[in-house]
């Protein structure tokens, strides 16, 4: 039996992520945001259902008191450095997240590329083995390569959110595209998955929050931000006013007074 509820509150997935240092390296970072500690502190007081970390981060960092926070290992990763087709293999085994602590595990699938059997076949051993220990399965869905020509697209979104459903997917991590109604399609399309938000480039505080509205009132289940938390200047504010709108049902405007706050 798949356990969702380790990673959820009220329904509702509430998840800060912090693989961009293998993926964009040191250039998402400021003289704060470099450390994990600092995210994990965002983490904890803020009380996400999820921190999303890199097996060597997790190892060197999610210790204490800071195993509160429900854990989810990406398992697959890559840099930005070499220009090859769209792949990102596995670096942690299901066995060895499980060790460090994992509530879930995570994946990124590049359906489109031309490397999308062995992502496919790679992706499909991970959901046998932590479904076969009841450990939920996260898949990161962006389409890429050289026939992916507008991967913002609804219907291509649509088709990334059946992808995860057929694939074994508990959770979609989804970007948006502002289409209200063409999102809540990309919605049905994933079936008795769940679909969260995927956090995306860097906006306001009070965009942001919109954004996440409109994703929820279009059958979303939550978020998976990460640079829009730990970039801004209160990151711990705006954790607190996304948290009351994805977890506690708050509308956006109801929660900017925390934002226009002095408190950080």
């Amino acid at each position: 039996m798949i356990n969702l509820n380790k990673i959820r509150q009220n329904g509702k997935f509430l998840f800060l992520a912090y693989d961009q240092g293998l993926e964009h390296g040191p250039r998402d970072f400021n003289l704060k945001n470099y450390d994990p500690n600092y995210i994990l502190d965002i983490a904890l007081e803020s009380r996400y259902t999820g921190v999303i970390l890199g097996h060597g981060l997790a190892e060197k960092y999610y210790q204490d008191f800071y195993k509160d926070i429900p854990l989810i290992i990406k398992l697959n990763g890559k840099t930005s450095l070499p220009k090859i087709q769209p792949i990102s293999r596995q670096l942690c085994s299901v066995e060895r997240a499980i060790k460090l602590g994992a509530s879930a595990v995570g994946y990124t699938v590049y359906d489109g590329s031309p490397k999308e059997p062995e992502i496919f076949s790679e992706f499909g051993k991970i959901v046998e083995t932590a479904h076969d220990y009841g450990l939920p399965v996260i898949a990161w869905m962006y389409p890429r390569g050289d026939d992916i020509k507008d991967d913002m697209a609804t219907d291509l979104l649509a088709y990334s959110a059946r992808i995860g459903l057929e694939l074994g997917a508990d959770v979609i991590k989804i970007k948006y595209n502002r289409d209200m109604e063409g999102f809540k399609w990309v919605v049905k399309n994933a079936g008795r998955a769940k679909i969260v938000l995927s956090g995306g480039d860097k906006l306001s505080g009070k965009e942001f929050l919109k954004v996440v509205q409109e994703v929820l009132d279009c059958g979303g289940s939550g978020v998976a931000v990460g640079r829009n938390i730990w970039q801004s200047d209160k990151p711990f504010a705006l954790s607190r006013a996304l948290r009351r709108v994805v977890v506690e049902g708050k509308k956006p405007e109801e929660v900017f007074d925390l934002l226009d706050s002095g408190q950080k």
